[in-house]
């Protein structure tokens, strides 16, 4: 994956929205609120919004799953 700017105002790139994704993170709120990407301008949010449905199209449900966003 090229590395790609998705919110210009805090400098978060997709490859981080989607390891967010990778490591739990389930709804653009949640990239939000740790990553802070689209909450500045919002200009990027139909795109996080868009990066997060994809990966939910391709990703497969575990049960299992927990959060981890190393935040000890």
């Amino acid at each position: 994956m090229a590395r790609r700017l998705v919110c210009i105002c805090n400098f978060v790139e997709e490859k981080e929205i989607v390891d967010l994704l990778k490591k739990g993170a389930n709804t653009t709120e949640d990239i939000q609120g740790i990553s802070r990407a689209g909450t500045t301008c919002g200009r990027c949010l139909p795109e996080i919004d868009q990066i997060v449905g994809e990966f939910k199209k391709t990703e497969p449900k575990d049960p299992q799953k927990k959060l981890d966003f190393g935040l000890q």
